[in-house]
């Protein structure tokens, strides 16, 4: 009875959930490294959002295992969403740093209404990149052209959460730079765990008869 008491605490709850992200952390990094960042992000992203998103505390399933198997399963239907993201960030990027030069250049007010101009792009940019692996995971039956026009049209869907989301990019650098042991041991399992909060009432109710999500227990066999 003591131990069942113990179990079903909020403290060790808590500290369960904080161990999973902390797993699950590593995994990811190690994922996102292996392949380069440039296309495995997104498939490694997608795993993670779905084991976070089956996670609670009754339920139990092998965390490496499942989070492989989901990124072995996405990989290849994320390249083309993969190589799109690739192209216009790295076109944002180029923008950016040229009204960037542009600006110091000059000094002139247009040059500066355009080189912010550019920032807000790029943090569209970052949204949409985000919300593109949620997409993928609350809404897999749409092809990756849909999954792209989504993931910038649903934006207007949930205001409000995808400005916490930008907030929560913008200290996702500061902390990165500044304390990257953090990022290392539990800061992007930490965001996208939040983020599945904040999305997933509204995405689950989006969800059209008939669709099912890709959950955790998809890929335990």
């Amino acid at each position: 009875m003591k131990f069942e008491k113990l179990y079903n605490s909020k403290s060790y709850v808590f500290f369960e959930t904080l161990y999973r992200l902390i797993i699950l952390n590593l995994i990811f990094l190690i994922f996102v490294a292996l392949g380069l960042v440039v296309f495995s992000f997104i498939p490694a992203a997608v795993a993670l959002i779905v084991v976070l998103r089956s996670m609670n505390h009754e339920l139990e399933f092998p965390l490496v295992k499942t989070f492989y198997r989901a990124f072995i399963a996405n990989f290849k239907r994320t390249l083309g969403l993969s190589g799109f993201f690739l192209l216009l960030g790295a076109v944002l990027i180029f923008n950016t740093y040229f009204f960037y030069l542009g600006f110091l250049e000059y000094q002139a007010l247009v040059n500066e209404l355009i080189f912010n101009f550019s920032l807000i792009l790029d943090g569209i940019f970052v949204i949409s990149l985000i919300n593109a692996c949620f997409i993928r995971v609350y809404f897999p039956n749409l092809n990756n052209r849909k999954t792209i026009k989504y993931s910038f049209v649903l934006l207007r869907a949930a205001p409000l959460q995808f400005i916490l989301i930008f907030a929560m990019a913008i200290l996702s650098v500061y902390v990165i730079y500044t304390i990257p042991i953090i990022t290392l041991a539990l800061w992007m399992s930490l965001c996208f765990y939040v983020i599945n909060r904040l999305l997933k009432k509204k995405y689950e109710r989006l969800v059209a008869s008939g669709v099912k999500s890709q959950e955790a227990m998809d890929f335990v066999r």
